[in-house]
């Protein structure tokens, strides 16, 4: 009997000891780092701030069916656009455990996108929203209480809605003025002392609405609505806090500049027949086609979840 009294005692000290360590093992991961190697998904929220913006403005005027020049009919055009349009982020992500410092995080999320013009007396806004997929890998690095963490991923996004506003202030309302017709050469008369600084092709908004029009951004021929990426990220962690500054840069175009537009053309006739799109209706060079790029703030939480039940 003795034997077996120190042998039953053993085991509960023996089993007092192990508890005590694992649950100050977990309550010291619970306050400090959560994604313990226990855990090997973690589920969270997370939102955040968009800063985005086009890569080159070049092209947009004629794009919109206008098309500037100076006294040396110099093309100008657009020269860039505002600097960034604001926007948000929000949705849910997953973070998987690989090996070591080593993780992979995916999300889904609506985040929005678009740029803002205001250059030659007109005005442009474009707004841009979609559901995206990011997927990346990342590397986290233990620094005291907080987790410095480098991302490297790719993303897809759908667009599902936004709009675009086109607004020319050059004043007109039914008729363009005489230095705003639909001219696709520019022409300085030094003698008249006349000019046409500005060309306008009537077949993108209508005759009727060239000084103002406002577009679906996805349901307007030429602008593609899949919007894909790659993104570069830094941020920190600290306890179930993910905090996040990501770089996206789109491969795709917002605009396809070399999009065939003949039927429309065709459709006015006379003089318009045989014009593929704006810069063939000008004599230009076509530009290339802008893609978007966002400076992107995210804060992410996660939940104790999988080990211990899922918990706030």
């Amino acid at each position: 009997m003795g034997k077996l009294r120190y042998t039953v005692l053993l085991c509960l000290v023996f089993a007092a000891f192990g508890s005590s360590l694992y649950a100050q093992r977990y309550l010291d991961n619970a306050i400090r780092r959560p994604d313990d190697y226990r855990q090997k998904i973690r589920l969270g929220l997370r939102a955040g701030v968009n800063m985005s913006d086009l890569t080159s403005a070049e092209g947009l005027d004629v794009w919109n069916g206008l098309a500037y020049w100076n006294l040396k009919e110099e093309y100008i055009g657009f020269t860039d656009t505002k600097p960034f349009k604001m926007g948000f982020n929000a949705g849910l992500t997953a973070q998987l455990h690989l090996t070591g410092n080593w993780y992979t995080q995916a999300s889904i999320m609506y985040t929005t996108k678009g740029y803002k013009i205001s250059s030659q007396q007109v005005d442009i806004t474009a707004t841009c929203n979609y559901m995206q997929l990011p997927v990346e890998l990342l590397y986290k690095y233990p620094a005291g209480d907080i987790e410095l963490v480098g991302s490297l991923g790719l993303f897809l996004g759908v667009g599902v809605n936004g709009f675009t506003e086109f607004i020319d202030h050059y004043g007109e309302t039914d008729e363009p003025r005489l230095f705003h017709q639909d001219l696709q050469q520019p022409y300085v008369n030094e003698e008249l002392g006349s000019t046409n600084l500005v060309g306008c092709d009537y077949t993108v908004h209508g005759a009727k609405n060239y000084w103002y029009d406002k577009d679906d951004s996805f349901n307007t021929e030429g602008n593609y609505r899949i919007d894909a990426g790659l993104q570069i990220g830094l941020g920190v962690e600290w306890w179930r806090f993910q905090l996040m500054f990501t770089y996206q840069y789109s491969l795709t175009y917002l605009y396809n500049y070399g999009y065939d537009f003949s039927y429309r053309y065709n459709e006015a006739g006379g003089k318009y027949t045989g014009y593929h799109n704006s810069f063939e209706f000008f004599n230009m060079d076509k530009l290339t086609s802008p893609r978007q790029h966002v400076l992107m703030f995210t804060l992410s939480y996660f939940f104790d979840n999988w080990n211990h039940g899922l918990k706030i």
